[in-house]
C-alpha cells in the first residue's frame, strides 16, 4: 500500500512543500512549481498543504460512522440515509484514491480496523 508523508504539512511562497509530522523535525518533502494567478496558486498551495490532514481526518470520520450505533441512527432517519449513503460512498472512492485503500461499502466497517474497540 502506497505510504505519504505525515502531515501537517506547509507550503512556503517560492513552492518548497515542508512535513511538520509531530514529534520529529520539519523536513522539506518536495517542490513545486506552477504558472497561473497568485490567488490560484495560494489556494491550490492551500489544498496540498492540507491532503494529509484530510485524508486522516476522512478516515477518521469512516470509522466513526461505521460504528453500530451510529450506522443503526443514520440509517433509521429517512430523512439522513440516502444522503449519508451517497456521501459515504464518495468518502470511501476518496480514501482509495488517496491511499489506495478499500473500504468496505458502508455500513460495513473493515474488521482489522479496531482503534475504536476496547
Amino acid at each position: 500500500m502506497p505510504k505519504y508523508t505525515p502531515g501537517p504539512w506547509r507550503m512556503n511562497q517560492s513552492g518548497e512543500l515542508w512535513s511538520y509530522a509531530r514529534g520529529a523535525s520539519p523536513a522539506q518533502i518536495g517542490t513545486i512549481s506552477w504558472s497561473g494567478e497568485a490567488t490560484e496558486r495560494q489556494g491550490n498551495a492551500q489544498i496540498i498543504a492540507a491532503a494529509a490532514d484530510l485524508s486522516e481526518c476522512l478516515d477518521e470520520v469512516m470509522l466513526l460512522v461505521s460504528q453500530p450505533e451510529i450506522a443503526e441512527a443514520i440509517l433509521g432517519s429517512d430523512r439522513l440515509k440516502t444522503r449519508a449513503r451517497m456521501i459515504l460512498d464518495n468518502a470511501r472512492q476518496v480514501i482509495k484514491e488517496a491511499t489506495g485503500r478499500e473500504l468496505p461499502e458502508w455500513p460495513l466497517r473493515d474488521p482489522s480496523d479496531t482503534r475504536l474497540e476496547g
